[in-house]
């Protein structure tokens, strides 16, 4: 045997066998590198348009959402704020379903929450007044609190007494005519499109009320807006995909219905983050 030819394959096989565990680490991966950076840069520029749109605009806030008597025209002023910032960004709506438009009959409406665009999607998309119900965190942002300390009402979900007032002032706000934002999952999750448990806020003050549920499905905000500062996080325009539910009436006083009704806005959220692929 001719032991030149042996060495040979053997030394063949033993280096093809090696460069084939070789792998490309995907950092160097030019496309998806540029995608990235590309990402980086458009969600800074996100940020700057809405940082200085709003110190822009800052006076008029100012002074029409010091005053109840001023907060329909601060929110029609935020809708169009929203609809200019969504514009500037390359951010798209599409809605499929029913917009509720009874003047008579107040709405809690319930999305699911998976970026920050879920927020400037709803005031561009629903024209009829509604407030946010939210955490009191949302009272300490600099800039931002102005937004949230008038117009809207703030949960310290840790003071009892404190959380009970935030309920009574919503409840009031229902009677009057207004519509009312929760989101039943408190905050947005790290795990975005997977949706955290919900909290029975929204529900318990449904029944109470009887009034009915709008359920919201976000289908690809984190996709376009992730919720984090890395640079390789998703971040691009694009077209928001947003899903308007039939209400859900409720009419029953049966302390049980409290969790049916939870989970069922949850399955009919859930069940277009199960069938849409797109982005």
């Amino acid at each position: 045997m001719n032991l030149s030819v042996v060495s040979g394959a053997l030394y063949s096989s033993k280096y093809s066998s090696h460069a084939s565990k070789i792998q490309i680490c995907p950092i160097f991966e030019p496309m998806k590198w540029i995608k990235g950076l590309f990402g980086f840069i458009w969600k800074i520029y996100f940020f700057l348009v809405v940082a200085i749109s709003i110190l822009l605009l800052y006076p008029i806030y100012f002074v029409w959402l010091q005053n109840e008597r001023h907060f329909k025209k601060g929110f029609n002023l935020i809708r169009k704020h929203a609809k200019f910032i969504l514009f500037c960004v390359g951010i798209r709506i599409k809605v499929i379903g029913s917009i509720p438009d009874d003047d008579n009959t107040s709405y809690i409406i319930c999305p699911n929450h998976s970026s920050y665009l879920d927020i400037l999607i709803l005031y561009a998309v629903f024209p009829n007044y509604f407030i946010f119900l939210g955490k009191k965190e949302l009272g300490k942002v600099p800039v931002f609190n102005i937004f949230f300390k008038k117009m809207n009402i703030l949960v310290d979900r840790k003071n009892a007494k404190a959380a009970h007032q935030s309920i009574v002032k919503a409840t009031e706000a229902m009677e009057k005519g207004s519509n009312l934002v929760i989101f039943p999952e408190g905050t947005i999750p790290h795990t975005a499109p997977k949706m955290k448990p919900f909290k029975n806020g929204a529900f318990r003050l449904a029944r109470q009320l009887k009034m009915p549920i709008v359920p919201i499905t976000f289908v690809n905000n984190w996709k376009l807006l992730e919720d984090s500062m890395q640079w390789t996080a998703k971040s691009c325009p694009g077209i928001s995909k947003v899903y308007i539910h039939s209400p859900i009436i409720v009419n029953s006083d049966e302390p049980q219905d409290l969790l049916t009704l939870r989970e069922q806005t949850r399955a009919v959220i859930q069940s277009k983050l199960d069938t849409t692929d797109e982005c």
